[in-house]
């Protein structure tokens, strides 16, 4: 009997383990943006767990959190392309740590669809991520069309525009590329959000004298001579 449960207890472990491999990824998010972290390989798809940083230029740190079971646990940070913090999200408890102000030189914009008065208190959208690593996603599915490979990026420019529900989850997604001359609408595409993962469409809402309201994020990129879209 010895004999042969020997055999069968040495194959489960075998595969269990070799379930459970833990490897080393490296991937490139955009052309300035690569992603390090470790994954379990498991039969079906692949699973981030541990430490994961995004680096721009390889060597900017603009992102640094850990990963349990494919989520995002405890304290994550977040960083512009220079090295200046964007945003500190706690995942455990869902809650915005800190988040850096926005000047007058922002490439960001945002609307609510009311009128508002003097004495209203309203708060923006925030995207977890925050305002450079946050929106990736949204620059990656960014394709220029055929017909449009001989455009001036210097005589043109893109505005991702985002509709966020009032649960603070993206509704929709829009991208404008416009004569920079002009101000006209070259091509308007409708971008299909469920190309997204989930976590990429998830929001801290805005508010209106402390009630949630849908609202819209507006943001100015630039192209570059490849036809890809980033933000300043």
């Amino acid at each position: 009997m010895k004999n042969i449960i020997l055999p069968i207890l040495l194959t489960f472990i075998t595969g269990y383990c070799s379930a459970q491999q833990i490897v080393e990824r490296k991937n490139k998010l955009t052309g300035s943006v690569t992603e390090q972290f470790q994954s379990i390989i498991e039969t079906d798809k692949q699973v981030k767990q541990g430490m994961y940083h995004a680096f721009f230029a390889k060597k900017t740190v603009i992102a640094s959190g850990a990963y349990k079971n494919d989520k995002r646990i405890g304290t994550w940070h977040f960083f512009d392309p220079t090295g200046k913090i964007m945003q500190n999200y706690d995942y455990d408890n869902n809650q915005i740590l800190y988040e850096s102000r926005e000047d007058e030189k922002t490439k960001f914009r945002y609307n609510i669809d009311y009128i508002i008065n003097k004495d209203d208190v309203t708060t923006k959208p925030v995207r977890l991520g925050g305002r450079y690593f946050g929106y990736i996603p949204y620059l990656r599915l960014f394709k220029l069309p055929g017909d449009l490979a001989d455009i001036n990026p210097e005589q043109s420019s893109v505005i991702l525009e985002l509709l966020i529900s009032p649960m603070g989850r993206l509704a929709d997604y829009t991208i404008r590329i416009k004569n920079s001359y002009t101000g006209e609408d070259i091509r308007v595409l409708n971008i299909n959000i469920d190309l997204l993962a989930d976590e990429d469409k998830i929001f801290i809402p805005a508010t209106l004298n402390k009630s949630l309201v849908s609202s819209q994020i507006k943001v100015a990129c630039y192209m570059n001579r490849y036809g890809d879209i980033d933000i300043d």
